[in-house]
C-alpha cells in the first residue's frame, strides 16, 4: 500500500511537471507568435509605405492630412532641397507640422 501511494504521488507531481513545462511552452509559443505578427506588420507597414523621395504629388496625398497643395510644396521642397533625410526635415516645408508628421509616420518612408 505505502509503495502505492509513493507511486501515485510521484505519478502525481510529475503530471504537475509536464503541466507547467506545456504550460510555459505554449507561452513561448504565444510569445514568438505575436513577435512574428509585429515583424510581419511593420513589413506591410514598411511596404506600403510613401517614400516622399520619390512620390508624385498624387502619392503624397494618400497621406493623413496632406491635400493637393501641401504635396506639391512637399514636391517643390524636394527639387529645391534634395531628398529629404529624416522626419523631422518635412517640417521645413511650409504648411507641414510636427503633428502631421507624426501621424504619418509609419507610413512615410526614404
Amino acid at each position: 500500500m505505502k509503495l502505492s501511494s509513493t507511486l501515485t504521488a510521484l505519478l502525481m507531481c510529475l503530471g504537475c511537471f509536464f503541466s507547467t513545462t506545456s504550460l510555459a511552452a505554449d507561452q513561448v509559443k504565444t510569445k514568438v507568435v505575436a513577435e512574428t505578427s509585429k515583424k510581419s506588420t511593420q513589413a506591410v507597414e514598411k511596404y506600403n509605405a510613401i517614400n516622399v523621395n520619390n512620390a508624385s504629388a498624387k502619392e503624397l496625398q494618400s497621406l493623413k492630412g496632406i491635400g493637393e497643395a501641401k504635396a506639391q510644396a512637399i514636391v517643390e521642397y524636394r527639387e529645391k532641397n534634395g531628398k529629404f533625410k529624416s522626419l523631422q526635415q518635412l517640417t521645413m516645408v511650409k504648411g507641414v507640422g510636427e503633428k502631421l508628421v507624426s501621424q504619418n509616420a509609419k507610413q512615410i518612408s526614404f
